[in-house]
This record gives structure tokens, C-alpha cells and sequence, in this order.
């Protein structure tokens, strides 16, 4: 990872992959695992049976409704995943004691699959000592304060000043509209803030087209290659994870 030479006022950060480095799980891969922590805390907590599968199966349609849902109504905008818990608990047919369980599966994975960004973490302290402004922008469905959460859990004594998501404040960085927000309430003027993070479109020609400067911090291939693997591998699975759940539901009903 090259870091830049030049410095701004204010230093912005995309999160995930940038300030905290993801593994080489894919996102079905991921989603699988929460699912599998989620039935085990509903089994235990609440006494109700729902296999990973279905859990599984649930975020899957749920999240895909809610995003083709938004790009028919406001494309600039985001979902927010608390009313994906909430859409999830009705699939799933869950009282009200699911979101929180949901919610920290959720957490409990992001957690153990996340680690720092330490070269980053430090360049990032040292020019906070020299008086800038360090802040992240992450386009995602988590609210702020999940995101603050897991920088406070995986990077203690981080520099983060404050957390722009895009769930937060209905914008994106994949349409410039979550830049303009921050330039905004940062009551900065394009030049005064450099954003650094690893997507070609959000992070650098979306950054750039609002002004800001920018600069790319790709992870190594090697670790892209292996998620793309784990993909196709997720890819292949993912009819024999729904698939266990569906005749555990049958078996149940015989």
C-alpha cells in the first residue's frame, strides 16, 4: 500500500477495505456465517428453530428487494439495514426480539472477519497529530455509529473524528451525492480534503467529479483472487444451503 505525499486539511476514508481490510470471504460466504451465528443465538435465546439456510435465504431476498427497490425510487440514495432486520424477522416469521439477535450476528462476524488497517490506522494518527481533520465516508446500509462500533473494537485509538454513511444520509458515493453531503456539513471547500479509498468509481472518479482529491489504495491481488474464488465456490453452494433448509422444513412437516 503507497501512501500519498500530499496532505490536506481534512483526510477522508472509504472503511471497508480501506480502513478496516476485509478477508477473502465472499459477501454469500459472509452471509452464510452470520445466518449460522443468527440460528444458533435464536435456538438458545428464544428457543426458535430457523436453519442458517433460511436465515440465509432470507437476507439474500430481502436485500435484493430492498436494493431493486431503491433504484427504482431514489438512485442516489440507500437502503438501511435496520429495516432489512425488520423485512427479515416477517420472512422469517420472528417476533420482535430477532432484530437485536440478527443485529449482532451480524457483528459478531463483521468482527471476527475484519482486521485494521495498521499502516494506514498510523499514517492516518500522525497526520491528526499535524492538525488534520481525519473522517470516513462508507457507502453502506450500517448507521454511523456500527461503523464507529467496529473501528472502536478492531482499531482502538483510532483517528475517525466522525462517520459519513451512506444509510445515514440517504446519498451514496457512487453517485457523488454522500461528497456533496460532507463537503457540506464539513463546511469545507473541495480542495481542502483528500479522500482515499479502494473503488475505481466511488472512491476516485466520483470523489474527483466533486472536487475532492484523491487517491486509490488497491488491496493485493492476490487477496481480490481469492474472494472471486470463494465466490464461485459460494456461487455453487448456494442451492445446497437453501436447498438443507427447504427439506428440513418438509421433514419438519411430515
Amino acid at each position: 500500500m503507497r501512501l500519498p505525499e500530499t496532505v490536506a486539511r481534512i483526510i477522508s476514508c472509504d472503511v471497508f477495505d480501506t480502513l478496516l481490510y476485509r478477508d477473502h470471504r465472499s459477501e454469500r460466504r459472509r452471509f452464510l456465517d452470520i445466518a449460522t451465528v443468527a440460528s444458533r443465538l435464536l435456538a438458545a435465546e428464544c428457543g426458535v428453530e430457523r436453519r442458517p439456510g433460511s436465515v440465509y435465504a432470507a437476507r439474500l431476498r430481502v436485500q435484493r428487494e430492498a436494493y431493486r427497490a431503491l433504484d427504482l425510487t431514489n438512485p442516489s440514495g440507500d437502503v438501511r439495514f435496520a429495516d432489512m432486520l425488520d423485512a427479515m424477522t416477517r420472512v422469517l416469521s420472528l417476533d420482535h426480539r430477532a432484530v437485536d439477535i440478527l443485529y449482532r450476528a451480524e457483528l459478531t462476524v463483521e468482527s471476527a472477519q475484519l482486521r485494521a488497517n495498521h499502516p494506514l490506522m498510523t499514517w492516518l494518527t500522525h497526520r491528526a497529530q499535524a492538525g488534520c481533520r481525519i473522517i470516513a465516508v462508507s457507502d453502506t446500509y450500517h448507521r454511523g455509529d456500527t461503523i464507529t462500533h467496529l473501528l472502536d473494537t478492531l482499531a482502538r485509538n483510532h483517528p475517525i473524528a466522525h462517520v459519513y454513511t451512506s444509510a445515514d444520509h440517504n446519498a451514496t458515493k457512487r453517485t457523488r451525492a454522500l461528497f456533496d453531503v460532507v463537503l457540506r456539513q464539513e463546511a469545507a471547500g473541495p480542495a481542502e480534503i483528500l479522500h482515499l479509498g479502494d473503488d475505481t468509481l466511488a472512491d476516485v472518479t466520483m470523489a474527483e467529479a466533486a472536487g475532492l482529491r484523491s487517491a486509490q489504495l488497491l488491496r493485493p491481488r492476490h487477496v481480490v483472487l481469492r474472494r472471486r474464488l470463494d465466490a464461485v465456490r459460494a456461487r455453487v453452494m448456494h442451492r445446497h444451503w437453501v436447498g438443507a433448509s427447504q427439506d428440513g422444513h418438509r421433514s419438519r412437516g411430515r
